[in-house]
């Protein structure tokens, strides 16, 4: 049985991989661009198919979901195939060089190793505790599988069940995730939603490390990915099951691809309409990828519209929305036609709104919640009985400013729009969450305390992509001086090339 769960996963990586080949064609070789493919893709993938299987639930063609997933990836396979049948340089951008030989990577290597099977280790061990997950993931994203799963042909019942309690109107990427691989095994397994779980944490990573290294340096990547590894609550969410850890890595891809769309030669809108995508997969995993897309496509036009004027404003929007647009239909359809009324739009009271709207007191007591939580949320989930309190660790924000501190700030020409509007959006995103618990209808103090972590955790890989494309490069310290050129072996040829010095006349 699991056999036909690993058909099922492959044939959504491979989907997505192939996304990868049609609108990113000129990714350069080497370990980082295949990386980019398999987790960036692989991830992509992921949320296509299930997308694929609400519309085989819509239409009542499960039985034949092997069939839709295999003719799918045939159909992405054909152009890829033709595209690649043609010579072209597909080399890209070369890396940064460093001048001289150092055994700093070797080093880092090495450490990145061993906290990486630590982290294997502590989601293994995390997962045989807890196997169902914590609350929300037994309660909300996991049961949501089970309903969509053992309904058969009344799965539409579920969402008229009166399980108010257990969020309907919750997007459902990560349930249909799991319940496409139960169909695909022909029955439920307990190992299912935390492979799902594992995948997204791990790919999450991996498309950390990759995106910086293709966009700066393997070293600047390596260190990124180290600083999310040594946060202990991404590896806690992660092996938790909650839908928190594949939107992060929604909204992560969502930013790598539209600076990477940068980079690409001319400019090609194959990236822009992958960015799209991912965005729009941000609205069907969680409510907040909803606030995500409107904020990202707001910040891509005025960008835009800054850098190059109307008509590069709307080019470039639409390129984004014709990756979204699918994906923001379907979830459109769900929410007007399948799920139950937020428990926030159905006791929604102008009177109530302007109250809070005009209490300061919650002002403050919301600030201070962010503060406090922002130097403390990597270290691991808050106690509800004890309440929320300052526990800065090793790893939080300040690390970051720390590296900022010492290694600089050197920006790309390249990368600068790119830079702004995805700091806009992340900035923009926590705008939003801070109005959320100003509005909230939930006792504000117990909200914070149990939610604000993990909002704050869908942003931190973002957060730390940005951090290190800012970065000035730990390259420059080990060998070449910024600004100059990387020496070269002398040649034969170099020799013959090398002006001779004159003699003087005596």
């Amino acid at each position: 049985m699991i056999l036909f769960f690993v058909a099922s996963l492959l044939l959504s990586l491979t989907g997505g991989i192939l996304l990868t080949f049609l609108f990113c064609p000129s990714l350069k070789s080497g370990a980082a661009g295949p990386a980019f493919r398999l987790f960036a893709g692989g991830g992509l993938g992921i949320g296509v198919t299930s997308c694929l299987y609400f519309f085989c639930l819509l239409t009542g063609l499960t039985r034949y979901l092997p069939a839709i997933d295999l003719g799918v990836c045939l159909l992405l396979g054909i152009p890829c195939f033709v595209l690649f049948k043609r010579p072209a340089d597909r080399g890209g951008q070369p890396l940064p060089q460093t001048g001289k030989r150092s055994h700093f990577p070797i080093l880092l290597a090495g450490i990145f190793s061993v906290e990486l099977i630590a982290s294997l280790g502590s989601f293994v061990f995390a997962f045989l505790k807890e196997p169902h997950g914590r609350w929300d993931a037994w309660l909300i994203w996991n049961m949501h599988a089970r309903f969509l799963f053992r309904g058969g042909e009344h799965w539409r019942d579920a969402f008229a069940s009166g399980l108010d309690w257990s969020h309907w109107d919750y997007p459902l990427l990560l349930p249909l995730s799991i319940a496409r691989g139960w169909q695909y095994m022909g029955g439920e397994s307990l190992s299912i939603p935390a492979v799902m779980a594992f995948v997204f944490t791990f790919m999450t990573l991996g498309l950390l490390w990759c995106a910086l290294s293709l966009l700066r340096s393997r070293i600047q990547g390596c260190l990124a990915a180290m600083i999310l590894l040594g946060t202990p609550f991404f590896i806690v969410m992660g092996a938790s099951q909650f839908a928190d850890v594949p939107l992060a890595f929604f909204i992560l891809a969502t930013l790598v691809l539209l600076l990477l769309q940068a980079r690409s030669p001319e400019n090609q809108p194959g990236a822009l309409i992958l960015a799209g995508l991912a965005a729009g997969l941000c609205a069907w995993t969680k409510n907040e990828g909803l606030l995500f897309l409107l904020i990202v496509t707001g910040s891509l036009f005025c960008t835009a519209f800054y850098a190059g004027g109307w008509r590069s404003a709307l080019n470039r929007t639409a390129g984004f929305l014709a990756g979204a647009l699918p994906i923001l239909l379907m979830v459109i359809y769900f929410k007007t036609q399948l799920s139950p009324a937020n428990d926030w739009m159905a006791g929604f009271d102008p009177a109530a709104v302007a109250a809070k709207l005009t209490d300061f007191s919650r002002y403050a007591e919301i600030a201070k919640a962010f503060f406090i939580m922002g130097i403390s949320f990597t270290q691991g989930l808050i106690n509800v009985r004890v309440g929320m309190h300052l526990n800065p660790g090793a790893v939080n924000i300040l690390l970051l400013i720390g590296y900022l501190f010492l290694a600089g700030v050197r920006i790309d020409g390249r990368d600068r729009i790119g830079l702004l509007q995805s700091a806009a959006a992340l900035g923009l995103m926590l705008i939003g969450y801070f109005f959320v618990y100003v509005l909230t209808p939930l006792d504000l103090g117990y909200h914070l305390t149990t939610s604000l972590n993990r909002l704050f955790l869908q942003l931190w890989p973002s957060v730390i992509f940005l951090c290190f494309m800012i970065a000035g490069s730990p390259e420059t310290s080990l060998g070449d001086r910024p600004g100059t050129a990387p020496a070269q072996p002398e040649t034969r040829s170099t020799r013959a090339n090398k002006p001779r010095k004159m003699r003087e006349p005596k």
